[in-house]
């Protein structure tokens, strides 16, 4: 099993803009792709810090999970308008694996 954490951090006075943006692409990669994602919301720690994380079978699952999404405009274009609420420079990609 592998599990992808990605990290961002929402610019001061955007954390609800943010929000719902990111609630807006996890529910298109559904919709589109049946890719399941989870929103966390940091407690405690960096204020405004937040985590989307999906799970998959293998490396491989993971790695067709980033093709799906990468030629994706409708997720491109979700990406940009999130890119203008977030910090640039603090987003943090992490893989686990059990």
């Amino acid at each position: 099993m592998i599990t992808f954490i990605r990290r961002v951090r929402m610019r001061n006075g955007y954390f609800d803009e943010a929000l719902d943006l990111l609630h807006r692409r996890i529910d298109y990669l559904y919709q589109q792709h049946g890719i399941q994602l989870e929103l966390r919301v940091r407690f405690g720690g960096p204020v405004g810090e937040v985590a989307l994380v999906s799970r998959h079978k293998n490396a491989s699952d993971l790695e067709l999970f980033r093709q799906k999404i990468m030629v994706d405009q409708g997720s491109s274009k979700l990406l940009r308008e999130i890119s203008e609420v977030t910090l640039p420079g603090e987003t943090h990609d992490e893989i686990w694996m059990s």
